[in-house]
């Protein structure tokens, strides 16, 4: 009889487990349905569990991977360990029913935070050689985010952030794209955000009054934006900090940081609103010895012994809006170089500096006006709680629980996110960068000539390519020069790769592209004697304009070929002998082992007179000739020096403007 009465209580509790699990196990098969439905779509194929294996070779692969392994560890330890299918049981046939009661766990039983670790996790060893898959992969754990009523566990939506930012990296690096400054700039716009989002409580609640109800509002961006265009306006946009708040968020900058639309452009400036409120509050604090309510001000802090905490919290809007005008430049920078890449913010890099340190400036008064009223804060609240202060107001309750809302260290790790890509963004525009830039530019204008010039590209085109000459690279002074780059004579024009020249326009038929394409002339025979003489002659200029070659050449050889500041005595040589001055080397010289700047100016203007007063170099007869042709012509006996001159470099052409540098200088 006892038996029975076992058996009877073990099956009332089977019941009573399959009727308590099975809202739960409904629930999470439709998770898992949702989840697979997104895999399908996003990754063509359903999240298989599979072994975790050994830890990636890659970095961010690796950081990911045990990023993963740390969320299973924790999502373990929250709770019991369900007993497995294979563990043993007295009574046959109970695995079954512990099973269908929801006490024993099966495989198709995970919940889909335990599926997505399983599959992820041996996938991450292979994704460095799947870079194609990156953006699917990225573009389906995004989608996962933005569906937290199905997926909202706040750690599994940490890790699947950190997820998105790791392959990210990867994406980045294997693509090898020279656009480090375009994702750097979207940092520092994302970080601005934060730092933003992470003072609009401070703005409101700190020593403010201004929400309507008694509930903890929910204090966003958007939310503030939203309250707008409500047709009811509240407190808040009532209010002399209200108004403060609205110019700063209808201004034209903030719509441009934050991408939204922009107003009507009607309104006047918040600085005008800041002079106008600061002498109002202070004519107030003297007439009756505290702000009106208007003000928004909370009644803690209306007094005239708040006067400091007052001023600080108008010149805190001033400072943010500078912050946010300077931020909204930085976009407009972002979408340069996301068209024109690194170069284009390594020409633009004084101005760019310069907004940089603006910005840290700009945060720099933020970050110390937020201290102060969080100062003036806390030594209220010490006040309103303390002994001495029983029965406080129902105001003053209220606005105590209020200040929960304001997240002091989440500010702090924002700003510090902010500067940490302040100063990445200054490294990647730096001067420092310049080598590998113009490295990486001539190897590929190089090998595009070389492969355009080839036999093999040829024969596959259906009509020839016409011979032509990819510009070399140019050497701005930091000013953007409206006009477009005039052609360059055929003697001034740098070649980096010798090409075959096109068909002429006599030819007896269309040439077939597999035919044999002749072979290019030497670049000897190809320029007549009077360029050569010219070229090697130097070219006559004003000061104005000889200034202006030193600044740009300096700028770009002595980086190029030294430290930044000095050359070498090699590095001089080499340029001496480019300039076709070999004997005249070691005197120009004088047994120098580095040159500075000016030392190298001085070597180089005497080497362009040098050039103009012997000739040209004999080991170019034409060239002589071409000299001695001209001096016969104008009956002098010898050349006339000219009053100033710019020096022939072999791979350096100065069209009066512009500095183009080839790769016949370097090799």
């Amino acid at each position: 009889m006892t038996c029975f009465t076992d058996l009877g209580a073990l099956l009332g509790l089977s019941y009573l487990w399959s009727r308590l699990h099975g809202r739960q196990q409904r629930r999470r098969f439709e998770r898992r349905a949702a989840l697979q439905r997104l895999a399908r779509r996003w990754l063509g194929r359903d999240l298989v569990p599979g072994p975790a294996g050994e830890e990636p070779e890659d970095a961010a692969c690796a950081s990911a991977w045990r990023a993963v392994c740390r969320y299973e560890e924790a999502h373990q330890k929250e709770g019991c360990a369900p007993p497995t299918v294979d563990c043993s049981v007295g009574l046959p046939g109970l695995s079954g029913m512990l099973q269908r009661a929801g006490v024993v766990q099966v495989e198709a039983d995970l919940e889909p935070e335990e599926l997505l670790c399983a599959d992820v996790r041996p996938w991450l060893r292979l994704a460095p050689s799947k870079a194609s898959e990156l953006p699917k992969r990225v573009g389906f754990y995004q989608q996962l985010l933005m569906r937290p009523e199905v997926f909202g566990d706040p750690p599994f939506f940490a890790l699947l952030a950190f997820l998105c930012e790791r392959l990210d990296e990867l994406s980045s690096r294997l693509a090898g794209s020279s656009r480090d400054c375009a994702v750097q700039l979207a940092k520092v716009i994302s970080a601005g955000k934060e730092v933003l989002g992470a003072l609009l409580p401070v703005l409101l609640l700190a020593i403010c009054d201004v929400m309507d109800g008694t509930a903890t509002p929910l204090i966003s961006v958007e939310s503030m934006l939203a309250s707008l265009e409500a047709p009811v306006s509240g407190r808040l946009w009532a209010s002399d900090a209200g108004r403060m708040l609205r110019e700063l968020l209808q201004s034209p900058h903030f719509a441009d940081f934050w991408g939204c639309r922009k107003g009507d452009g009607a309104r006047g400036s918040l600085l005008d609103m800041w002079l106008e409120l600061r002498h109002a509050w202070m004519d107030a604090l003297d007439a009756q010895e505290q702000l009106a309510e208007a003000s928004g001000i909370h009644e803690l802090f209306r007094a005239s012994g708040c006067r400091e905490v007052q001023q600080s919290y108008l010149d805190l809007y001033k400072q943010l809006d500078n912050v946010i005008k300077f931020l909204s430049m930085v976009a407009h920078y972002r979408r340069l170089a996301t068209v024109a890449g690194d170069a284009a913010m390594y020409h633009l890099r004084a101005i760019l500096h310069h907004l940089l340190q603006e910005i840290e400036t700009s945060m720099a008064q933020v970050s110390l006006l937020v201290s102060r009223i969080m100062r003036e804060v806390r030594r209220a609240v010490m006040n309103a709680t303390s002994g001495n202060a029983k029965g406080a107001a129902g105001g003053t309750l209220l606005w105590l629980s209020r200040l929960q809302v304001i997240d002091e260290q989440a500010l702090g790790r924002s700003t510090l996110a902010l500067l940490e890509a302040l100063q990445q963004l200054r490294f990647l525009s730096s001067e420092a960068r310049l080598p590998e830039l113009r490295k990486s530019c001539q190897q590929s204008l190089q090998q595009i000539c070389a492969l355009t010039a080839s036999p093999e590209f040829r024969s596959r085109c259906l009509e020839v390519p016409p011979e032509t000459t990819l510009p070399a690279l140019e050497i701005f002074a930091g000013e953007e020069e409206e006009a477009e780059t005039e052609p360059l004579e055929e003697a001034e024009a740098p070649a980096l790769l010798e090409t075959a020249p096109a068909p002429s326009a006599g030819a007896a038929g269309p040439a077939s592209p597999a035919s044999p394409l002749p072979e290019p002339k030497p670049e000897a025979e190809r320029e007549a004697p009077e360029a050569r003489a010219e070229v090697r002659l130097g070219k006559e200029c004003d000061q104005e304009e000889q200034d202006r070659f030193y600044e740009l050449l300096l700028a770009a050889v002595l980086p190029l070929l030294g430290d930044g500041s000095c050359l070498a005595s090699e590095e001089v040589l080499f340029m001496l002998g480019r300039a076709g001055l070999q004997a005249q080397a070691q005197d120009l010289m004088r047994g120098k082992e580095r040159v500075e700047g000016e030392e190298l100016r001085r070597i180089l203007e005497t080497a362009a007179l040098t050039s103009a007063s012997t000739g040209i170099d004999a080991n170019f007869p034409a060239n002589r000739a071409c000299a001695r042709q001209a001096r016969l012509q104008d009956g002098q006996e010898n050349l006339v020096e000219p009053a100033r001159r710019v020096p022939w470099i072999e791979g350096i052409t100065w069209d009066g403007r512009r500095l183009r540098i080839g790769a016949a200088f370097q090799g």
